[in-house]
């Protein structure tokens, strides 16, 4: 009985080395995405649009071992057309908060105040609070955010779930 069950257990051993199937590795939980799906625009793909990196920790994208929460887009997709300025809330964590728009959430990567200099305190303040801004999409991958105080901020179009730092 121990001969059989050693030879079927070799048996699978072989067969098993021969299978061409890649196995697919589980699940990972709050990851933070090492790199954006899309393309980013830069000024040399145009130069209307900011190009000042964000300070740090603006993108809400989590450090390691940052407690976080997952969140998906809810919003409905093509809901909102292009080259249209829409009025949108940032939540209470500023850029740090989701911005779910037009049926993806969506990556702050490039800032400036409005004419390609540094944001200033006041613009500062206001992207890491909830305000009222102004979002328009530019193209299928990217959105202008401004705010009251002139404050220009290029949005990436994330796929699929992102996970955020928890804020206070």
């Amino acid at each position: 009985m121990k001969r059989n069950l050693a030879v079927v257990a070799l048996v699978a051993l072989l067969v098993g080395c021969g299978s061409t199937t890649t196995p697919t590795p589980g699940p990972t939980v709050n990851q933070a995405p090492t790199s954006s799906p899309t393309p980013i625009p830069s000024p040399t793909t145009n130069p209307d649009l900011p190009s000042l990196a964000l300070p740090a920790g603006y993108s809400g994208i989590p450090g390691p071992g940052a407690p976080t929460a997952t969140i998906e887009a809810h919003t409905p997709a093509g809901s909102v057309p292009v080259g249209e300025p829409q009025s949108f809330e940032i939540g209470h964590c500023g850029l740090g908060s989701p911005i779910d728009f037009d049926g993806s959430l969506w990556d702050p990567t490039f800032g400036d105040d409005g004419s390609g200099g540094p944001l200033t305190n006041d613009q500062q303040g206001e992207l890491i609070n909830a305000t009222q801004v102004e979002l328009t999409i530019i193209d299928p991958v990217t959105a202008l955010l401004v705010t009251p105080a002139g404050a220009r901020v290029l949005l990436v179009r994330h796929d699929g779930a992102r996970p955020y730092a928890l804020c206070d």
